[in-house]
């Protein structure tokens, strides 16, 4: 029984990586469209609803589990980090709909890229949490989330220098501000995540 539950986890952390990996390739669809609608929109709630039930299956399951396959607060740390990878893919969508953007540039589709690549490498990394044999590539796959987040701040920099030698109008130029740092942000969040699954594996290997 108490090795059902600790595999268990890895079970909850792959439905947590495909859940975030399912939100940013929609918002990456999202922004390739433009359609920011009510609709989509609730869709995008949805995705992050369900990140949210399987957050607290995490929580519920550790209360439960006597034994555990890493520290509680690892385990306690990353759920909670991928959960707040889709919670800031799903402010951003909010975000697109509220300001009325319904014209995503060339910086936000670079930015909803990077965002898409990132979850994926997280997904492949969390795949691979369950056997210290594939410590190797969880840490190669973490690495390069590393430099996909090293990307986002040069984009980030560029888009907000660009933003206010391009515009006038200070309303646009606030709205984009914070939609480029809200998702440079989720891309630091990603890297937050690789950073905590490569501490499990050091700490396990």
């Amino acid at each position: 029984m108490l090795i059902h539950k600790e595999m268990k986890f890895f079970t909850l952390f792959n439905q947590q990586g495909d859940n975030m990996l399912t939100a940013a390739k929609f918002f990456n669809e999202l922004v390739t469209t433009g359609n920011f609608n009510e609709d989509t929109v609730a869709t995008m709630h949805r995705i992050e609803h369900e990140g949210d039930i399987i957050t607290r299956e995490v929580s519920v399951m550790l209360n439960k589990t006597f034994i555990t396959p890493f520290d509680r607060e690892d385990i306690y740390e990353l759920s909670n980090a991928i959960d707040n990878v889709v919670d800031s893919i799903n402010a951003i969508t909010k975000r697109m709909r509220l300001y009325k953007l319904t014209k995503p540039d060339a910086i936000l589709k670079q930015f909803a890229v990077l965002i898409e690549q990132s979850a994926l490498s997280l997904g492949d990394a969390l795949k691979c949490l369950d056997n210290a044999k594939n410590y190797s590539r969880v840490q190669i796959y973490c690495s390069d989330v590393n430099r996909l987040e090293n990307l986002g701040d040069q984009l980030r920099d560029t888009a907000i220098g660009d933003l206010f030698d391009k515009n006038t109008d200070p309303i646009h130029v606030l709205k984009w501000k914070e939609i480029y740092e809200t998702a440079e942000n989720t891309i630091d969040i990603c890297d937050y995540v690789g950073k905590t699954i490569y501490s499990i594996t050091v700490k396990q290997g």
